[in-house]
């Protein structure tokens, strides 16, 4: 009798202290979580005083639990990086040039008649420059096309290029992944422009915005859009203008951690800690504005976990097999800006980072799916081998693997570096970059389950001395370029056949044509949905006014709806 009390009596003390374990994690991840997605933070938005206090949490945490500091100086845990905050054009001069029978034309900035674009160098000024009208400014050799055959004499001038593309009003046109600003630019830096003038001659066709993108890469030219007057410009002989742009920028801080356990090979786990504020400089789904918007999902609950398995990792003398790198990126929402900072300004070693593991929006296991996405299982063999070893409770959670190492998150930049990535995601939601995504609605159970698997892979790898990087196909969205949205949110974890609606946005036109949540689309206009990769060829096909029918299924009913973009 006192052996069977004493079996149970052991028996009872090992599952209370898995569940007061369980607990623990639970407690640490939603005491982080609910600082990190509070008001106080203001929704963390990268260069702003909530980024810095989410980044002295990040880095405390750290420093409590003995992980050396590694950013830009000895001592610090923060690599800082600049920002742009703001570009305003500030010139209210005049665009000036000879035409074909030498009369000098002008045009005005301070009437809106011309104006820098964001593709532009902040400060420069051409002064009576020959020109080259260089069409659509498209070179095309699988088209057999090309608008710089007669490249003599060339450099130096400024381009005059036309928006749009020979077959500019065709749905399915050839041209489509020619016709953005960015690849003309581009393209005619390579052929040695002083500067490019846009023009527009097609009505069908939207005239660019004078408001500057932060986002959009400055090149080292002028570039300006010219709406009026296009005939003359073709047939300019010279011409004089200026852009004056002021920058505004702010310092962003990655947070970064590392474990030395003097090894030759070295593991990173990221997350990104930045969201967008008050919504200053857009990303948000929400038609009000103004609002904080605290990210708890995204992607508080990504550097929740990276903490929790750091805290694991440093205590754990099992898993000493490798160094490690723990850090939090800034400037995610703004084009991973953090992530391809710390890749081009690494502080260790890239070649001895053995994978990569990133963590974004792990927070909301749906109840009902039970699914965790893994991405980047192409980028190395032993992915594969590790998911399929993993002891999980199909009740509690499934695994749905995607193979390409590219996508919208910081593995991406690692990716790019050739680097093994593995990309952890628990799916989009209503909340998703919405004032709503708030602590209260993340699945702790379900953090816990992505936490077990994320721990196993780390463990059943701890042994394996090279980790090879294959590369794999980019996600067929990145290639493409969309000139309208039904403003749905897709359901990616959908294993049927369609693309399945996880969410309609009010006052768009998918919300205006009647599609609800959980709508299955299968066709959209000559095009059959089978996935989310055909839905996102076919939306690349469309352009603003296409009117299509739309094919749902709804329940067990079929439902034809009429959109118009």
């Amino acid at each position: 009798m006192r052996l069977i009390l004493s079996i149970l009596f052991i028996s009872a003390s090992f599952i209370s202290l898995k569940a007061q374990k369980k607990e623990d994690i639970t407690a640490r991840m939603k005491s982080d979580i609910s600082y990190l997605a509070s008001d106080q933070l203001e929704g963390r938005l990268s260069g702003s005083s909530g980024e810095l206090r989410s980044s002295l949490h990040i880095a405390d945490q750290f420093r409590i639990n003995g992980v050396s500091p590694k950013g830009n100086d000895s001592g610090s845990y923060f690599q800082t990086f600049s920002i742009v905050r703001l570009r305003i054009s500030q010139y209210k001069g005049s665009l000036l040039w000879t035409d074909k029978y030498e009369f000098m034309r002008g045009l005005k900035s301070d009437r809106a008649e011309f104006y820098p674009l964001s593709q532009s160098c902040n400060l420069d000024s051409v002064e009576n420059v020959p020109t080259f009208f260089a069409g659509f400014g498209i070179l095309a050799p699988e088209n057999n096309y090309s608008d710089y055959q007669d490249t003599n004499g060339i450099r130096g001038k400024v381009f005059i290029i036309k928006l749009g593309s020979p077959e500019a009003s065709n749905d399915h046109s050839k041209y489509s992944a020619y016709e953005s600003l960015n690849y003309k630019v581009d393209q005619a830096i390579k052929f040695g422009a002083r500067g490019v003038v846009f023009i527009n001659i097609d009505t069908s066709i939207e005239n660019p915005k004078g408001k500057l993108d932060r986002e959009i890469k400055p090149r080292s030219i002028p570039v300006i859009f010219v709406n009026t007057m296009q005939a003359s410009l073709m047939n300019a002989k010279q011409i004089s203008f200026k852009v004056d742009i002021k920058q505004i920028n702010s310092t962003a801080h990655n947070v970064v951690g590392y474990i030395n356990n003097k090894k030759a090979k070295t593991i990173i786990i990221g997350a990104h800690q930045d969201h967008l504020g008050y919504n200053e400089f857009g990303g948000s789904r929400d038609t009000k504005g103004g609002q904080i918007h605290n990210g708890a999902d995204d992607n508080a609950s990504g550097v929740a976990m990276m903490l929790e398995l750091m805290r694991k990792i440093k205590k754990s003398k099992k898993l000493r097999n490798n160094n490690y790198i723990f850090i939090a990126f800034s400037g995610e929402e703004q084009g991973l800006l953090g992530s391809n900072y710390f890749v081009n300004h690494p502080v260790i070693d890239v070649k001895t980072v053995q994978y990569m593991l990133n963590f974004d929006m792990v927070g909301r296991l749906d109840s009902s799916k039970k699914t965790l996405m893994v991405y980047g299982v192409g980028t190395c063999p032993q992915w594969k081998t590790s998911i399929a070893n993993l002891k999980t409770d199909s009740t509690q959670i499934k695994i749905k693997t995607t193979e390409s190492g590219t996508g919208s998150s910081d593995h991406t930049s690692f990716y790019y570096a050739n680097i093994p990535v593995l990309h952890f995601f628990t799916g989009q939601h209503q909340d998703y970059h919405m004032p709503s995504d708030d602590e209260s609605l993340i699945n702790y159970n379900g953090m816990q389950q992505v936490y077990n698997v994320t721990l196993q892979i780390i463990k059943s790898l701890k042994k394996i001395k090279d980790m090879p990087f294959t590369a794999t196909k980019s996600e067929e969205s990145a290639r493409m370029a969309f000139k309208v949205s039904l403003g749905i949110m897709p359901d990616y974890i959908f294993d049927g056949v369609g693309l399945r609606i996880d969410g309609v946005n009010l006052g768009k036109p998918g919300e205006k044509a009647g599609m609800l949540k959980g709508d299955i689309i299968t066709k959209m206009g000559d095009f059959v949905i089978s996935n989310i990769q055909d839905y996102m060829k076919a939306l690349s096909q469309f352009k603003k006014g296409d009117a299509i029918s739309v094919l749902v299924k709804r329940g067990s009913e079929e439902k034809t709806l009429q959109v118009t973009f």
